[in-house]
């Protein structure tokens, strides 16, 4: 729903025109950031909107009340007075000059229109201040006067002002441009903290990189014109106007000064990048595959290529094979088109609306703070390259592209390929040249939920948030025997453990089920004396792990917090659960644990995590100590699957095929790998009889996380061995 619409609305001043026949919408709980040089209209279109500028033509509709009445010869009539305080009480105002009465307290300067205006009784507009200003942290400083506080604690105030009456729409002109550079941050953080909440904002800034992190939606102006908007990836990261990116020059290095963009024209293999970049134009996020099946379907009728598609969007197309070799074995090639959405917490990118912009960097192609999605766009690029080629001399190719393979596997469970006439299928899944995958693990997934439970906080005991991100993160499978990645979710429960006489507030942590944890944030109350002993751990734990982000601070005093039951099953259950490699073959991991997750929703604290297994005996072995462990601290399954494993397999006749070809390329054998992560082929393998099953790829590394990139080198030479590989069937 709009709460904000301006309507084709021009200002001038004189003969200046400030503003030209500007038009935007703001819908509600949304954030929109208005960038742009000085002089070019901002802060005016903001006066307009709270009314303190009359305008000059095109109208404001505010909470569904017109500004503007009619026009009467060419000039705006104004609508009536009553309909102008509605309008006038939907919206606020936060000057960057703070614009307090000095002559009032702290207080008096929030109650002043809740009374005058809003006609409420002193104490009940007292009793909206002392809330206001504690959520600002400002309780302290109720009876002070604007000249007793610094600048920071002023724009607080002036912040709790506006909030008092409630507006549907905040405006806030530069709220951090009068601030010496050390008090921006308590001011911003109040901001943030109101984005989350929702509230709809109206925000004109300097602060670039505060944009990104709050904005939903970004406006570029000058000369009193829109330039540019769009998400703040499109218009901060990957500004398309000139304009925008010489202004923004100024502030920050944009992504083309950092990394060089990816050009298909330039690299090799060419077309496998073609396709790379128009699939990375369509979000694909596991889950919502339909843009991609779009595109597949569209690909294949456009070269009159057999397709099939079913109700999951999975997707099937034949080529036919090329002349005198009409009579070979048929070939399937594999891949999964969806991808795991992770991005750093400063960066803003809508994984739902967002292209991925694809950047080279050295050897290796990457995002700017996103997962890349070559994990498995770049088997999916290679498919499509081959099936678009004209002049290949290959047998028949049947091409299986699937939905979900990162989250339900949905797509490979409900697959139909009867019509499928190869009995050897090749996934472009893996993730490391010159191995080729001859099993992979069984994976089991959970989420469990401990109903929540709240006590009033114990006298003599202190509010700490303990804080970790920057940690690698990464893949479940494929990462999970690096100890140097961590869990930070693992790590902090571990200090409050050792630490005990603790309760919890509010904890978070992890994205999803099969991605290694990057972050963790818990709000705790202990005794100020244990802080020493924190602090220590949290040293100990810094000096292991390196460049990674932990802290811990004092804050403001709450009301409850978990109860002491509640607290101790938490903490004893992630404290105890096995994490991480478990058990190894010849430097492989064959069994691993990964804790993925904790977040709260109003009732429950909810844990996601999940073991993989090569040796089905181990994992069993497991399962028995994890179902004490559930059951000793009632947690409740709420949720569960299993994703099937594939038995090793190693000497099949594809293995042998795709071993004899690499080693008449390179002098040596394929190096034959069982992987910790999950493919489809224990799906596929399961319904069609005597298939045989293998995996390859280029080099990947980082993958489900912000770090992933793919090698370029090892690109070009798997898919050259791809090439020779088909030709040879």
């Amino acid at each position: 729903m709009n709460v904000l619409e301006v309507k084709q609305v021009s200002k001038k001043y004189g003969k200046l025109d400030v503003i030209k026949d500007i038009s935007l919408e703001v819908k509600e709980g949304e954030t929109l950031v208005i960038l742009g040089p000085s002089g070019s209209g901002k802060s005016t279109l903001l006066r307009c909107i709270n009314n303190l500028e009359k305008i000059n033509s095109g109208n404001i509709i505010i909470n569904g009340e017109e500004m503007i009445k009619e026009y009467k010869s060419s000039k705006p009539i104004y609508n009536n007075k009553e309909i102008l305080n509605k309008i006038n009480l939907s919206t606020g105002m936060v000057f960057q000059d703070f614009n307090l009465f000095p002559h009032l307290s702290v207080k008096e300067n929030i109650t002043q229109a809740l009374i005058s205006v809003l006609k409420k009784d002193k104490l009940e507009a007292d009793g909206i201040a002392y809330g206001l200003l504690k959520k600002m942290d400002l309780i302290s400083k109720a009876n002070s006067y604007p000249c007793d506080l610094s600048g920071g604690q002023k724009q607080r105030v002036s912040i709790a002002r506006c909030l008092a009456i409630n507006p549907k729409i905040i405006c806030m002109d530069e709220p951090t441009s009068a601030l010496d550079p050390e008090l921006v941050g308590e001011v911003l953080k109040v901001i943030k903290d109101l984005a989350k909440e929702k509230r709809t904002m109206i925000i004109v800034t300097h602060e670039i990189k505060f944009a990104e992190e709050v904005a939903d939606r970004v406006i570029f102006m000058d000369e009193g014109k829109i330039i540019e908007e769009g998400s703040p990836s499109q218009v901060i990261e990957n500004p398309k106007k000139e304009r925008t990116r010489e202004f923004l020059k100024r502030y920050i290095n944009i992504k083309e000064d950092k990394m060089e963009k990816l050009n298909s024209n330039e690299v090799e293999p060419k077309k496998v990048i073609k396709f790379f970049e128009e699939i990375s134009e369509i979000p694909r996020e596991s889950g919502n595959e339909e843009g991609i099946k779009n595109y597949l379907i569209k690909f294949a009728k456009e070269r009159n290529l057999e397709v099939y598609e079913d109700k999951d969007y999975n997707v099937i197309i034949k080529k036919e094979a090329a002349k005198g070799k009409e009579n070979n074995e048929p070939i399937a090639l594999q891949a999964h088109t969806d991808m795991v959405c992770e991005k750093r917490a400063d960066i803003r990118h809508d994984f739902e609306e967002d292209p991925i912009i694809l950047y080279k960097d050295g050897d290796y192609i990457r995002a700017n703070g996103t997962t890349l999605g070559a994990d498995n766009g770049i088997g999916v690029a290679q498919i499509l390259a081959l099936l678009d080629s004209q002049d290949m001399k290959t047998p028949k190719l049947e091409a299986i592209f699937t939905v979900q393979e990162e989250s339900t596997m949905i797509g490979a469970i409900n697959i139909d390929l009867s019509k499928l006439q190869s009995k050897k299928i090749i996934s472009l899944d893996g993730g490391r040249e010159g191995k080729i995958l001859v099993g992979s693990a069984n994976c089991l997934e959970w989420k469990s939920r401990l109903e929540k439970e709240y006590i009033s906080v114990p006298e003599e005991y202190t509010r700490y948030e303990l804080k970790y991100d920057n940690f690698k993160g990464g893949h479940s499978g494929g990462n999970i025997g690096d100890i140097k990645r961590g869990n930070p979710i693992k790590l902090g429960i571990s200090i409050l453990k050792k630490i005990e006489d603790v309760y919890i507030e509010e904890v978070f942590g992890g994205s999803q089920v099969n991605v290694i944890p990057r972050d963790f944030d818990i709000k705790f109350y202990t005794k100020p004396s244990k802080l020493l002993e924190i602090e220590n751990l949290i040293n100990e734990q810094k000096e292991f792990y390196g460049k990674v982000n932990i802290e811990i601070k004092e804050i403001a005093k709450g009301e409850r917090c978990f109860s002491e039951k509640l607290t101790n099953r938490i903490i004893d259950f992630i404290y105890n659960y096995e994490n991480g490699a478990l058990e190894y073959v010849n430097n492989n991991v064959i069994l691993s644990c990964n804790m993925a997750e904790i977040k709260e929703d109003e009732n429950y604290v909810n844990i996601g995590y999940s073991t993989r297994a090569n040796n089905l005996s181990l994992r069993n072995k497991y399962l028995e100590r994890l179902d004490k462990l559930v059951k000793k601290n009632g947690l409740e399954i709420f949720w569960s699957q299993e994703l099937k494993g594939v038995e090793q397999d190693i000497n099949n006749d594809l293995i042998l095929k795709c071993n004899e070809i690499y080693k008449k390329i390179y002098s040596r054998n394929l190096e034959k790998m069982i992987t910790q992560g999950v493919v489809e082929g224990g799906f596929f393998l399961s319904k069609v009889n005597d298939l045989q099953y293998v995996c390859i790829g280029p080099n990947t590394e980082d993958v489900h996380s912000p770090n992933e990139r793919v090698s370029i080198t090892s690109l070009k030479n798997t898919y050259e061995y791809l090439q020779e590989l088909l030709i040879s069937f």
